[in-house]
Parts: C-alpha cells; structure tokens; sequence
C-alpha cells in the first residue's frame, strides 16, 4: 500500500481496537481513526466517546460523524452511509481507508450471498479496491486472544446479538463450524 495515511475505521467493538493497535504499532505517526455514530442505538454516543478517547490515547486525529439513522434503518442504509464518510475522511487525508474485516466475516457473506442464490461472483467478497482489509487472514478468536494478550478494552455493540439482522442469524451459524471448513469456504475468494 503506497499511501502515507492510514485511516482507520474504529467503532468500538474488538476488532477494529485491535486493528487500531496492530496499525498504530507500525505506523504510529500515519494513523486517523474514523468512527460513525449511525444512530441506530440510544448508546451509540457513548461509543463515539469511547472511540474518541482511544484516539486521544493513541495521540492520533479523530473524525467522526453521526448519521441519526434510527431503530429502524436497514444494514444497507447503515453501510451506505458509513463507507461514503469513510471514503470522504480517507480522501480528505489524502489516505487509504482500512477496515477491520476479519477471516469470519468472510466466511459469513459467502454464506449470506448463497442463501440470497449468488452466482459464483457473488462469492467474491470484499471487493472495493479502495479498502484495505488486513485483517482478512484473523479469525475472530485471534482477534479475541490478542485483545486480551494487550489487555485492551472494546465495547460490545448490543444489535449484534439481535436476530433483527441476517448477518447475526448467520453469524451464529457460523461460529461454530471448523476452522478447516472455514479455510476451504475462504479459498473461494481469495
């Protein structure tokens, strides 16, 4: 990757603190954490507190915006919004945008794209060339055992545990299955 910004997209959960640790430990100087509030929950401003105070912590710039998408705003309206402030926060900077999409959450939208009757293209997951996920190859247990090695915290985000979203029914399908399984769903994308 050839840009000199990092922008970082943090929302709270553990695996975008973990990737603002593992980026900001290789690249403490380049580092911009984004966050979107996107008003869905009634706590969501509490989390762009916490992630404010994490960017101050790290002594990196923080941006962040808030959508005020209510209770009932759509996964698509809710990535939709995100991806266009992150883009614009990455353009402003002059940076690449980095997410912290992770080897489960691949398995989970191949696995959403087939139950919608995906052609094999549809298997290709994480298409934008403008984001950089580098966490693809973790799986969330990494991502877990290394929060707790560093003893960093996170909040959790109470919609996922909410069957009000397909990507939580499939997640919890998912999670269970093994990790070879996992591999071999992976090798269709990557």
């Amino acid at each position: 990757m050839t840009k000199s910004r990092y922008v970082v997209a943090v929302s709270g959960g553990v695996d975008s603190v973990v990737l603002l640790d593992t980026v900001h430990r290789h690249h403490s100087q380049d580092v911009v954490v984004a966050h979107v509030d996107h008003g869905i929950r009634p706590s969501s401003g509490e989390d762009a507190q916490f992630v404010r105070g994490l960017a101050e912590r790290y002594g990196v710039p923080f941006e962040v915006t808030e959508l005020a998408l209510g209770p009932g705003a759509s996964e698509e309206a809710a990535r939709n919004g995100r991806y266009e402030f992150l883009r614009s926060v990455a353009k402003r900077y002059g940076g690449a945008l980095v997410t912290a999409h992770h080897a489960d959450d691949g398995v989970e939208t191949i696995a959403i794209n087939l139950l919608r009757g995906t052609g094999w293209r549809g298997l290709a997951v994480f298409g934008a060339d403008d984001v950089y996920r580098p966490m693809t190859v973790w799986f969330k247990h990494e991502i877990i055992e290394y929060a707790k090695k560093h003893q960093l915290e996170w909040r959790e985000d109470s919609t996922n545990a909410s069957d009000a979203y397909l990507r939580n029914r499939v997640r919890k399908q998912v999670q269970d299955l093994p990790t070879s399984i996992k591999l071999e769903l992976l090798t269709l994308w990557k």
